[in-house]
């Protein structure tokens, strides 16, 4: 492939670097292997080229960058990400990627689709930041644990990125975020919850349409609330629960309304590391338990005509076991979800982060793939980048 690339690259066109590429391809017709011939292949007019790159699966995009500049170039403008969104055929479903780790100059990140990694530029210098929220193929990155934090939000598939003015909160406790694709123009929403610099609590939103800050109210009683994950968009709602873990409970933020909201739904007791979890509008809370020194990990579902949790499926015995002997007393456990999938993570000090996911459709357990994962892990603020789930896309804007 790099020598496909530096080929392409001297010859300066999209053909010649169609024929590099063609010459490895062996398609198979009848089941007989035929080669390409590149004297054909690279005679391809570009708009024909142009309409393979457009009904390409995202993930062989990210590959195909790599053939020449002149492809590297045009999978990122916008008259693509166009195309690519109104064609008739569209590419195969993209599946979710998990964001790992970051530095100042790229993100880590685990592709469930095509079961590999990624390493992912950053079109900003990222030093100190990490991400702490994604919506709609975006990515908010943020010095969230410092004093004064500031904020960023890309789209590391197109390279477009826009900082966001400053805020009026100290400290972060909780950020949110929401791509509201239905809109026009398509904008993007981040709900940042935490304290001033006199301690009092404040609810900000950032809304891309006006690149301002808008201040909401603050729940009540105040002196308990606010947790410290990440905030949840699930059917037009924020959702978050309450930090200490000891005084547990689940909190909603009315976005139209600007307001907080204690939800009277009776917490399962005891949980220990508990997290919010949203798979395809479904609201899900996982966490361990300990009963008659047997720890286990269970997931819930709110039944939100009941406002109850309702016990969806406890990781098996032995993968519980095996995952056990990962955790970290102060934080054994994090967990998120995309599409049909939650992944469960512990931090590790290690060069391999265990992960396990599990398919809400078809009930089954795997771990993730241990191979190309980084050879060291880059330190965060409070600590290892447990994961953060995205969906990349060309045709998420930040303007």
């Amino acid at each position: 492939m790099e020598e496909d690339a530096r080929a392409a690259s001297r010859e300066g066109g999209a053909g010649a670097a169609a024929s590099g590429f063609c010459e490895k391809i062996m398609a198979k017709t009848a089941g007989v292997p035929v080669e390409l011939d590149p004297k054909i292949w690279s005679k391809l007019p570009e708009e024909v080229v142009e309409r393979v790159l457009v009904h390409l699966p995202l993930q062989s995009l990210v590959r195909m960058r790599a053939v020449c500049k002149k492809w590297d170039h045009y999978v990122f403008t916008g008259a693509f990400a166009k195309m690519r969104a109104e064609t008739t055929l569209p590419p195969p479903p993209q599946k979710p990627w998990i964001v790992m780790t970051s530095t100042e100059k790229s993100l880590f990140a685990y592709d469930s689709g095509m079961d590999t990694w990624h390493d992912v530029p950053i079109p900003f210098n990222a030093q100190e930041l990490h991400v702490v929220a994604s919506a709609g193929g975006l990515l908010c990155f943020s010095n969230a644990w410092f004093q004064w934090p500031g904020m960023y939000v890309c789209n590391p598939m197109t390279q477009k990125w826009r900082q966001l003015p400053p805020m009026n909160t100290w400290m972060i406790s909780t950020v949110g975020m929401v791509y509201e694709e239905a809109a026009t123009p398509a904008s993007f929403k981040v709900l940042v919850c935490g304290r001033r610099e006199d301690h009092g609590m404040i609810t900000e939103v950032y809304d891309s349409k006006t690149n301002l800050w808008t201040v909401g109210s603050t729940p009540t009683p105040a002196a308990r609330k606010y947790g410290g994950d990440a905030s949840l968009w699930c059917d037009g709602v924020f959702y978050c629960l309450t930090f200490p873990f000891s005084t547990l409970c689940l909190l909603a933020y009315d976005l139209q309304q600007g307001s907080w909201h204690e939800l009277p739904v009776r917490m399962p007791a005891p949980i220990m590391s508990p997290s919010l979890v949203e798979c395809k509008g479904r609201l899900m809370l996982v966490g361990g338990v300990e009963e008659q020194m047997v720890f286990r990990i269970q997931i819930w579902e709110l039944d939100s005509k009941k406002w109850e949790w309702i016990e969806l499926e406890r990781m098996p015995p032995q993968l519980c076991k095996d995952f056990g002997t990962n955790m970290l007393p102060s934080k054994p456990l994090s967990c998120f979800g995309t599409g049909d999938l939650i992944f469960f993570t512990v931090p590790s000090s290690s060069n391999y982060m265990p992960a396990l996911m599990y398919d809400i459709i078809h009930c089954t357990w795997d771990w993730w793939p241990s191979s190309d994962f980084p050879a060291e892990l880059p330190q965060v603020n409070i600590g290892q980048s447990c994961g953060i789930s995205f969906e990349p896309r060309l045709n998420a804007y930040v303007f």
